[in-house]
């Protein structure tokens, strides 16, 4: 009995500062990262993404295509995020699937709570299209808004975030949570409240539930926020999205309301 007792003594121990651990490691994230200040985030860069599901053979990675321009912003008070990325391809494509075009191709993506859509290309002249509505990405869109770091901060505070206990890496901290009660995130805090890594996963047809990491590197002040400026994230294993961040800004206006034909869809 006494055994039992020193044992459930030593656990709960353990447990408590594991869960003081963690708590700090999110505290010295969210002051690092000026979570509680930050409202809305823009952040531009240049890269590549890829054609994820499109690949040439079951072992060849996604094909790459280069992005031109790259700018997403975020608003996490009401949980949207507007991608807009120029794409640009060369005379050639690459091998494996992902629909057709040359020269440049603009792209705009939207996420506001449960609505996803597209906005397509205004024609020369012509009044601006109607948005095309797009239920099917809206888990990936909202896990991305939550997997930014400043995003992932805010998530994991609000959503009692766990540690995990000796997974921890290069004095760094693990932490787990859930997103609307059912979506698992779990990210990698280093010592300088830093996210180095969040992953998510996410339904696919093919793979089943497909993970999905981001990883974060190279961070810097850009005008007072502290923001990586190489972002890498593979789905399956293979890169679907390489960034280089170019500037960031903090609070910038940004709302993104429902489209009446989105919300009816």
């Amino acid at each position: 009995m006494r055994k039992a007792t020193w044992w459930g003594f030593i656990c709960a121990l353990a447990f408590g500062a594991g869960a003081f651990a963690q708590q700090g490691a999110l505290q010295t994230a969210a002051a690092t990262l000026g979570a509680a200040k930050i409202k809305t985030l823009q952040f531009t860069g240049a890269g590549r993404n890829f054609s994820v599901g499109q690949n040439y053979t079951s072992t060849d990675p996604w094909p790459a295509v280069p992005v031109k321009s790259y700018t997403a912003l975020v608003n996490f008070d009401t949980g949207a995020m507007r991608v807009e990325m120029t794409r640009e391809m060369g005379p050639v494509m690459p091998r494996g699937g992902g629909a057709p075009f040359f020269g440049e191709q603009r792209q705009i993506q939207v996420v506001s709570g449960n609505y996803a859509w597209n906005v397509p290309p205004a024609a020369a002249g012509g009044a601006a299209p109607a948005a095309a509505p797009q239920p099917g990405a809206q888990l990936e869109r909202m896990l991305a808004l939550w997997a930014t770091p400043q995003g992932f901060v805010k998530a994991a505070m609000a959503n009692n975030a766990t540690s995990l206990p000796g997974r921890a890496a290069r004095g760094g901290t693990e932490v787990s949570f859930t997103v609307s009660g059912k979506y698992k995130m779990t990210g990698t805090l280093n010592a300088q409240g830093q996210v180095e890594k969040v992953q998510t996963w996410i339904d696919d047809p093919i793979v089943g539930d497909m993970l999905v990491e981001t990883t974060y590197s190279g961070y810097r002040d850009f005008g007072g926020v502290t923001f990586p400026s190489r972002i890498v994230q593979t789905q399956d294993g293979y890169p679907s999205l390489d960034l280089t961040i170019s500037a960031v800004t903090a609070n910038p206006a940004f709302d993104a309301p429902v489209p009446d034909n989105v919300g009816t869809a």
